[in-house]
């Protein structure tokens, strides 16, 4: 069944096992899979998760790796004006442009985001 879908108790520890499985393949194998949402997550009869739908994936460089990680830590710590600067230096914007208007909304969406919720929200 759908991990979104799931009434099962364990839910909450298939999603993070998900979480950690997908970092892992980013972080580890270098390996970005560019469609992670709830619907690409099973919970499977026997009660472990799979992960499906491999077709938007491609492999990133070490710099991105450690581009990302320091994305993470800004996020983690809502520190939201440097990750306007992580996305320049991962490519997502471009170096020349200001990226001040955009804070708000950053905040704002992150903020949502880490206040938890997710897809049954």
């Amino acid at each position: 069944e759908k991990l979104s879908q799931s009434t099962a108790d364990d839910v909450q520890t298939l999603v993070s096992v998900g979480v950690v499985a997908y970092l892992t393949q980013l972080l580890d194998s270098g390996l970005f899979h560019a469609d992670p949402h709830p619907g690409n997550l099973i919970r499977m009869p026997d009660g472990k998760l799979a992960l499906l739908d491999f077709g938007l994936m491609t492999e990133i460089t070490n710099d991105q790796k450690y581009g990302i990680i320091e994305a993470i830590s800004h996020l983690v710590h809502r520190d939201y004006n440097s990750i306007g600067d992580d996305f320049k230096k991962l490519d997502f914007i471009p170096e020349n442009v200001d990226v001040t208007p955009i804070i708000p909304a950053l905040t704002n969406v992150f903020d949502q985001a880490l206040a938890g919720g997710g897809a049954k929200s």
